[in-house]
């Protein structure tokens, strides 16, 4: 563990045990998720469950990824200025697909054609059947950079903080037991994917806050005009 928080100061502006905190939440998170679904199947059932704690936390991570990103974007230039704005607007979509677009807060109805290509039949494009798949193969890939570059590479505006390494390494080893092993799977190994959702978003909102103090300490330390950061120092 102590490689995943070594410099956490720096990565994470934080003390070192935030860092660990960080760094464990996410594998003590699936062992209690585990064990409820177990011993305590309507706990589990209620916090797994649309409009639920897990849904409304990674609507809130997206939303804060979305915000220090923009942030990143506005303060940066080049390509990271593209890639954070490129961030920014894709978190705004992950909200916007949460939410089904509103159609639970306005209570809209789906159209038909929508319902019946929709595992939940909801107004979203994530839960169609013949995107499903590739939703997780993404999230699966992102993950495993998450994952594994950090321990290769040292922070940077495309290299996550080591703490949060667990956090990826939760949505990787989830979707990839899921996309290999459980092509039909029960109600609990299904619904068991809102907390690695949860993760990755939370994962995603800490990446762009580390890049966005980054760019602070240039700013702090250095030129007044928009730093350039470095892919990986």
């Amino acid at each position: 563990m102590s490689r995943l928080t070594a410099n956490a100061e720096v990565e994470l502006p934080a003390s070192r045990r935030v860092a660990y905190i960080i760094a464990a939440t996410p594998v003590l998170g699936c062992v209690l998720l585990a064990a409820l679904a177990v011993v305590q199947g309507d706990v589990f059932d209620a916090i797994v469950r649309e409009d639920s704690v897990l849904q409304w936390g990674e609507v809130s991570a997206y939303g804060a990824a979305a915000a220090a990103s923009a942030l990143v974007a506005h303060r940066t230039r080049g390509f990271v200025r593209f890639a954070y704005g490129l961030l920014a607007v894709a978190a705004l979509g992950a909200i916007g697909e949460e939410l089904s677009w509103g159609q639970r807060i306005f209570h809209l109805t789906t159209p038909e054609p929508v319902a019946a290509a929709n595992s939940q039949r909801e107004l979203n494009l994530h839960n169609l059947a013949s995107v499903e798949s590739t939703t997780r193969l993404v999230l699966l890939a992102a993950a495993t950079y998450g994952a594994t570059v950090p321990l290769l590479r040292r922070p940077g505006a495309f290299v996550p903080p080591r703490a949060l390494v667990p956090a990826f390494a939760v949505v990787a080893v989830y979707f990839g037991i899921r996309l290999a092993l459980l092509s039909q799977p029960t109600h609990a190994q299904a619904k068991f994917s809102e907390w690695p959702e949860f993760c990755f978003a939370a994962a995603v909102a800490l990446t762009a806050r580390s890049t966005l103090k980054l760019g602070e300490f240039s700013r702090a330390h250095g030129s007044r005009t928009r730093p350039r950061i470095r892919a990986s120092p």
